[in-house]
């Protein structure tokens, strides 16, 4: 069924000459180990995908395009799991991203967006984190990272903006117990060195009401990069009171002259009404291109609180990657 979705948003639009005409396609494989030790677990996702990314022309010139992501993913003891999943040692074939962006419209008039994609908000809008240990807590700060949905996008002369409604069923194609999300980002040019953006979001998923406003920068100088999003907000689950919510997140990176090797760090400050203790997360990881396919990142996640609570966070993990 999965597999008919994304060949059904490939085929909804018509293709002027032959389909493979400006098709770009990459086969991706990866396999990632997790070491959880505040949890005692070792786990490992295998993952076995196609990327692909196809230009629709006209005789006027490009009218839009259309991106495919479908992956084989294999788990193993992963503790917890997903929620695609229904095991720990279940295995799926998972979209990640299938859409269409049809572009084609005149220039005060945005793009619009049709499938399933990145909600856009905060750091993860301009930086794109698939399939890398790379992440800015998207998923967990807006109930998930990726939706079926609606969106209007477009750059123009000194800003660019995205907004998006979705079902609110991450990877099934429907409302699930009247979910929904809107989201939407406004920034300066993704190209720059100083970059700015503010977000919204409003939505209820898995039964998780949430609302959030942030404002995200970046700063590059020569190979450096200074990252920073603040978001405030609240949530209710299963009807309960709202509980307000604050999280800061700072990075620090340098990315080597030849772009083979990239060191990160970041800061993560989260404050929950009603919680006794503030969470503190340092992260820090890499990622060395060994060459033109091959691909190696790790990452070490720990919680800074000194509380003993069985939330504590403890993770390694590392992951080689090869895309062909």
């Amino acid at each position: 069924m999965r597999f008919f979705l994304i060949l059904l948003v490939f085929l909804s639009v018509p293709s002027y000459g032959d389909f493979s005409d400006n098709l770009r396609w990459s086969l991706d494989v990866s396999a990632r180990l997790n070491k959880n030790s505040a949890a005692d677990n070792t786990s490992r996702i295998y993952f076995l995908g196609l990327d692909t990314h196809k230009v629709f022309s006209s005789a006027r010139g490009d009218i839009g395009y259309a991106v495919g992501q479908l992956y084989f993913t294999k788990l193993s003891n992963q503790k917890p799991f997903p929620s695609q999943f229904n095991s720990a040692d279940d295995k799926e074939f998972v979209i990640r991203e299938a859409h269409l962006n049809y572009t084609d419209s005149p220039e005060w008039f945005p793009n619009i967006r049709l499938g399933h994609f990145t909600l856009p908000f905060g750091l993860e809008e301009s930086i794109d984190t698939n399939g890398r240990l790379l992440d800015y807590n998207h998923g967990k700060n807006l109930g998930t990272k990726t939706d079926w949905g609606l969106g209007f996008n477009k750059v123009m002369s000194l800003i660019e903006y995205n907004i998006s409604y979705t079902l609110g069923g991450k990877d099934k194609l429907k409302s699930i117990d009247n979910s929904f999300a809107y989201s939407g980002r406004i920034g300066t040019l993704s190209h720059l060195d100083y970059i700015i953006g503010f977000s919204f979001y409003s939505g209820e998923i898995d039964n998780v009401k949430r609302k959030r406003l942030s404002m995200d920068w970046q700063y590059y100088w020569s190979t450096w990069g200074l990252l920073g999003e603040i978001t405030l907000g609240k949530e209710s689950k299963s009807q309960h009171k709202w509980r307000n919510e604050k999280t800061n997140l700072l990075e620090l990176n340098k990315t080597s002259t030849n772009e083979q090797l990239k060191l990160y760090g970041q800061y993560i400050f989260t404050d929950r009404e009603g919680e006794q203790n503030n969470q503190h997360l340092l992260k820090i990881g890499g990622r060395y291109q060994i060459n033109g396919e091959l691909e190696l990142s790790i990452s070490s996640s720990k919680q800074l609180n000194t509380n003993k609570s069985a939330n504590k966070k403890d993770l390694f993990r590392i992951q080689l990657r090869y895309r062909y």
